[in-house]
C-alpha cells in the first residue's frame, strides 16, 4: 500500500513539474550496491511424512550485493524508457517459526544463498529542477530468473530430523518501483544513486524435508541501494533562443545587434529597409517574435511604392548540405507568406536560397548557431 500510495503522488507530481529542453537519445548505465531481502515467507502446504512437516515460517537473509546494467531511450520530454538487466544475490541467515510444535532453523544450522537475475523494461520521468542535480521515479515489470541453493540441519528440530533442502529455478513475474538523483559530472554523463522496490511473484521449489520429497513455497522481495553511472551517446540538446526587444519593436537574438535607428524623413522612407528574421532550430516556422517583425516592416514599406522584395534564406551547418538548401528554401517561403499576409505584392517578392554557404557568423561544420537560422529581407522602392 505505501509503495503504491509512492508511486501515485510522484505521478501527480509529473503534471506539474517544469518543462525543460532535455536530452533526447540513447543512454547507458551501470551501478552496484547493497541489496536487502530482510524475511521472506517459507512454507510447505505438501507435506511428506503424514503430515509432520507442514509449516508456515519466515526466513531472514542477511545483506547481499547488486548490480545492474540498462540501455535507455531518452525521449526529450523528461520521459526515459530502459531494458534493464539485474542481479542479486543474498545469503540465508535463519528459517523462523511462526507457530508452536517447529523448530525451525537458527543461525548456525542452515547455510546456502538466494540469487535472482531479472530482465525489466522500466518507465522513468526526471525532474528538470536544476543543472546539477535531476531527481526521478519510475516504475518497472518484467520476468525474474529465481535460483535456491539451501541447505539445514537442525539435529534438535521439531519434528525430527529437522533437514530441508530446497533449490532449482523458477522463472517469475517481477515489478519494482524505483526513485533517484542524477549528479552531473560532465557533459552527457551523471552520477546516479537509486533506490529500488524489487517484488516477485511467489514460486514453488523442489526440496526435501527430513528427506523426503516436497514442494517449497518462498516469497521473492527486496529493498536496493544502487550507485553508478549513466552516459549519454548523442550530443547534448541545443540550448533555447534568447530574444532582445530592440528599438522599433522587433526582437533580435541577445548575441546579434540591434537594426540601425534610421531618421524619420521622406528620405530615409525610401532608403530599402533590411531586416532579418530567426528561425528555432532545425524549424522553419515564424516565432511571433518574426511575426510581428514582418507585420511591421510590411506596414513600413507599404507607405511608398514597393520596387522589389528580396528574402534569402539560410541555415547554420548543422545537417547535410542538401538538407540544409530545402530547410533554407522553407525558411524564405514562410517569410514570404508573412509579408503577403501584411499586404505586399506576391509579383513582387523574389525567393533566394543559400542553405549553409551563406554564414553570418562562420562557424565549421555541423555546428548549432542561431545567428545563421535566418532569413534577410531588403525592400526597395521605386
Amino acid at each position: 500500500m505505501k509503495l503504491k500510495t509512492t508511486l501515485l503522488a510522484a505521478a501527480a507530481t509529473m503534471l506539474v513539474a517544469p518543462a525543460a529542453h532535455a536530452y533526447e537519445g540513447l543512454y547507458g548505465a551501470i551501478g552496484a550496491g547493497l541489496n536487502y531481502m530482510g524475511e521472506q515467507d517459507v512454507t510447505n502446504d505438501q507435506p511428506g511424512g503424514g503430515g509432520l512437516y507442514s509449516f508456515d515460517s519466515s526466513a531472514d537473509y542477511d545483506k547481499g550485493i547488486g548490480v545492474y546494467a540498462a540501455l535507455g531511450k531518452a525521449w526529450g520530454n523528461n520521459w526515459r524508457t530502459e531494458l534493464e538487466f539485474s542481479y542479486r544475490d543474498n545469503s540465508i541467515d535463519s528459517i523462523n517459526p511462526n507457530g508452536a510444535g517447529f523448530s525451525g532453523w537458527p543461525d548456525g544450522t542452515i547455510s546456502g544463498s538466494t540469487t535472482t537475475k531479472a530482465l525489466m523494461v522500466n518507465f522513468l520521468y526526471d525532474f528538470a529542477v536544476s543543472s546539477t542535480a535531476t531527481p526521478y521515479v519510475g516504475f518497472g515489470g518484467g520476468i525474474a530468473n529465481i535460483d535456491h541453493d539451501i541447505i539445514g540441519t537442525n539435529p534438535a528440530g521439531v519434528p525430527a530430523p529437522g533437514t530441508i533442502a530446497y533449490g532449482t529455478r523458477s522463472w517469475e513475474p517481477a515489478y519494482q518501483g524505483i526513485a533517484g538523483l542524477a549528479f552531473n559530472l560532465a557533459e552527457g554523463l551523471a552520477f546516479d544513486v537509486s533506490y529500488r522496490y524489487f517484488v516477485t511473484g511467489k514460486g514453488e521449489y523442489d526440496g526435501t524435508l527430513g528427506g523426503i520429497p516436497s514442494e517449497i513455497e518462498t516469497s521473492n522481495k527486496s529493498h536496493s541501494l544502487f550507485a553508478g553511472l549513466r552516459w549519454n551517446f548523442g550530443a547534448a540538446p541545443a540550448p533555447a533562443v534568447e530574444y532582445k526587444d530592440c528599438w522599433d519593436g522587433s526582437s533580435v537574438p541577445v548575441s546579434a545587434s540591434c537594426p540601425p535607428q534610421t531618421v524619420d524623413t521622406t528620405a530615409a522612407d525610401l532608403d530599402p529597409i533590411n531586416f532579418t528574421v530567426y528561425f528555432d532550430y532545425d524549424k522553419s516556422n515564424l516565432t511571433p517574435q518574426a511575426s510581428t517583425l514582418i507585420q511591421e516592416a510590411a506596414a513600413r514599406a507599404l507607405e511608398n511604392d514597393i520596387e522589389t522584395v528580396v528574402v534569402a534564406g539560410n541555415t547554420d551547418t548543422s545537417g547535410s548540405s542538401a538538407y540544409n538548401q530545402a530547410l533554407s528554401e522553407r525558411r524564405a517561403r514562410a517569410v514570404r507568406d508573412g509579408l503577403i499576409a501584411n499586404g505586399v505584392a506576391a509579383d513582387r517578392i523574389r525567393l533566394e536560397a543559400f542553405g549553409e554557404t551563406n554564414l553570418a557568423k562562420p562557424t565549421p561544420d555541423g555546428v548549432r548557431e542561431p545567428l545563421n537560422r535566418r532569413a534577410d529581407v531588403v525592400i526597395s522602392f521605386e
